[in-house]
């Protein structure tokens, strides 16, 4: 048997497993990883990887996971909602891009069905890394977050056709090129109108029966063969076995089993997935990558540019702000996925041309150089604008008509964030008669609260002009209920450098960011985790007998001493996966005859120099108190509470 595949595999998951490791820590995207290790087994590189060694059929099942996943976060009442971003300037965005591309290789004389399909492919952005940073920057929800989000989807939509087009312009029948398109789109929408009505009335039905069985084994397989049946048959059709995975995806993305599917074939796709970007990698030629190396330099950057003014220019001719439109162009100024995706299928028609290497690696460095310039657009806006108070007119004007709406409001509550936990003190301020106000980032939160006459802005909540809009000045306090502790931190800053003596209460998921939230001025700050552990302790507590007034005074206690007898925990093996942080943890050391504490009081083994707070000891089945005088003894059971810097070096005094 030849093992020679098999060998080849195991150095490539070997390789990417260390790639992979060291991307993460610098937060690179691992998309860049996998092409690293392509790049560098290429035999077209250090040739360690055979030039006949294939592993198409794996890396495009990848591809076709990618785009179930991309179809199951499809959807159609997003795309109805934001219309005017999704078709005016998401379909502005592509149209323009594929013409000016087209046209700009057609000067340099590639023939025309090869500069209409990389035209196509460079029209596209990457929804992973745009997506991600815009998730990491807490600005999804942000106007130009909107803008990206909306652009994007219909580059979704886009992407379906040219997944269509491509093979019929690629495969040179012979026919001509408006009857090919022409059967070929009537084939894709037969394609797509017939599995979405199978998803519609029969899927549900199957998944309901798998469901019941209660088997989880059952539930993954069947989201694997609804993915591959669904791009074996766009592939019997003539058609990229891609266009399949996301009709699939489209399938199930209104069923309510979509999170489950979504969760179940992330595994599989991201495994395979790294395998396609991986072959993307194997693609690039080393010697025509040196040869027209200055090309490939000028060109990234010709496309960055052209991306960046294209979607500018069209954000702008939609009466969208100039900061706004910079940031949004910023943000979907590199090539994507789908283009290497587009070139994958396009190789499999034409292979003996250099432009599939140099456009891979145009997109390949607009893709790397996308997350440093969308991190620093901010810096960048900043630099080149040269009138900020004209930049932002439109947003002042959108602050005048909050003001003006909020006018009548008096010692009311302020409501930063109308999420879950802002709605529900929304309802019980209601219920007692006590006027509010919210302001959200979240466009369908403000829609649906409007609806319902409910006093919700959108606007956000760290810019000083909209609180002052909703009338901070006269508010008895401030409620701040975001997601994000960062954003929380941001917001409390900003209020305190205007409202020093306001009273602002903070409620935040966790107590990892309690001590800089109180440090920069709230005055009370509610961690949501600790809050519903206290209430279920309370319950546990009186389902054990306790009586109801010692329960009450621990739980009391509990809140007067900070929670600090939540404060600590036994780490997790995910502790050590992630880079060291300043979070508490607790560690448990038996103390041996050896160790140079033993027959000393905790006053004199002053643990306070090792930087940590032992908070148990425990001797035997019982709990010896803790003062400055309690000595430790051989055998003894201590608790400490620290970093896991400190207290691995306490360890290692026991």
């Amino acid at each position: 048997m030849d093992f020679t595949f098999f060998n080849q595999l195991i150095l490539i998951f070997s390789l990417s497993v260390i790639v992979i490791a060291f991307f993460k820590r610098f937060q690179i995207p691992e998309i860049l990883g996998y092409l690293f290790v392509g790049i560098t087994l290429s035999a077209n590189t250090f040739g360690i990887i055979s030039q006949d060694f294939d592993m198409t059929l794996l890396a495009e099942i990848g591809v076709v996971f990618l785009l179930f996943t991309l179809g199951l976060e499809f959807s159609l009442k997003t795309m109805v909602a934001m219309k005017r971003e999704v078709f005016g300037i998401g379909g502005l965005q592509v149209a323009s891009s594929v013409l000016i591309i087209f046209g700009i290789l057609s000067l340099f004389h590639f023939d025309n069905t090869v500069s209409l399909i990389f035209a196509s492919a460079l029209s596209l952005s990457s929804t992973a890394i745009v997506s991600k940073e815009l998730t990491q920057s807490n600005e999804t929800r942000s106007r130009y977050g909107q803008i990206s989000i909306s652009v994007l989807l219909f580059q979704d939509i886009a992407a379906v056709l040219f997944l269509i087009m491509v093979p019929t312009l690629a495969g040179g029948t012979g026919q001509s090129f408006a009857f090919s398109m022409i059967y070929a789109l009537l084939k894709g929408t037969i394609f797509v109108i017939g599995m979405l009505a199978i998803g519609k009335w029969i899927l549900p039905k199957i998944f309901h029966e798998i469901a019941t069985a209660r088997s989880e084994e059952l539930f993954v397989l069947m989201a694997l063969v609804v993915a591959l049946i669904a791009a074996w048959i766009s592939h019997t059709l003539g058609l990229s076995m891609a266009l399949g995975g996301f009709v699939a995806g489209m399938m199930m993305a209104e069923s309510k089993y979509r999170h489950q599917v979504e969760a179940d074939i992330k595994p599989f796709r991201d495994v395979l997935l790294g395998l396609f970007f991986v072959s993307v990698g194997l693609m690039l030629d080393y010697e025509i990558l040196k040869q027209h190396l200055i090309a490939i330099l000028i060109s990234s950057v010709s496309l960055i540019i052209l991306k960046f003014s294209i979607l500018y220019v069209i954000s702008r001719l939609l009466t969208e702000t100039k900061k706004n439109s910079f940031k949004a162009g910023i943000s979907l100024a590199q090539g994507g996925e789908f283009c290497f995706a587009l070139i994958a299928v396009f190789t499999q028609y034409n292979s003996n041309d250099d432009l599939p290497s140099i456009i891979i690696a145009v997109t390949l460095i607009s893709m790397i150089v996308s997350p440093i310039l969308i991190r620093n657009k901010k810096n960048i806006y900043s630099l080149l604008s040269s009138n900020k108070a004209k930049d932002d007119i439109l947003e002042k004007q959108d602050t005048e008509e909050i003001n003006r709406k909020a006018s009548e409001m008096q010692h009311h509550t302020l409501i930063c964030g109308y999420g879950r936990v802002g709605q529900i003190i929304s309802r019980f301020l209601v219920q007692e008669n006590k006027p509010y106000i919210a302001v959200d980032d979240d466009p369908m939160h403000v829609r649906e609260a409007s609806l319902a006459k409910d006093p919700v802005f959108f606007g956000d909540c760290r810019n000083l002009e909209i609180l002052q809009a909703v009338g901070i000045d006269r508010a008895y306090q401030v409620v701040v209920c975001v997601d994000c502790s960062e954003t929380a931190i941001e917001i409390v800053k900003v209020i305190r450098t205007k409202y020093p003596l306001i009273s602002i209460l903070v409620r935040v998921r966790s107590d990892k960011m309690t001590k800089q939230i109180q440090a920069a001025g709230a005055n009370v700050v509610i961690p949501e985790v600790l809050e519903s552990s206290l209430v279920i302790v309370k319950q546990a507590l009186l389902m054990l007998g306790v009586e109801p007034a010692i329960v009450l005074q621990r739980i009391n206690e509990a809140r007067e001493k900070g929670y600090e007898v939540f404060g600590g925990f036994y780490p997790s093996l995910n502790d050590f996966m992630v880079e060291a942080s300043t979070d508490d943890h607790r560690k448990a050391v038996t103390i041996n005859e050896s160790c140079k504490f033993v027959g000393k009081s905790i006053a004199e083994c002053d643990f306070a120099k090792y930087e940590i707070t032992i908070v148990q000891v425990r001797r035997g089945t019982r709990l010896v108190p803790i003062h400055a005088k309690t000595i430790i003894l051989k055998g003894d059971t201590l608790v400490f509470k620290g970093t896991s810097a400190s207290l691995s070096k306490i360890e290692n005094l026991s």
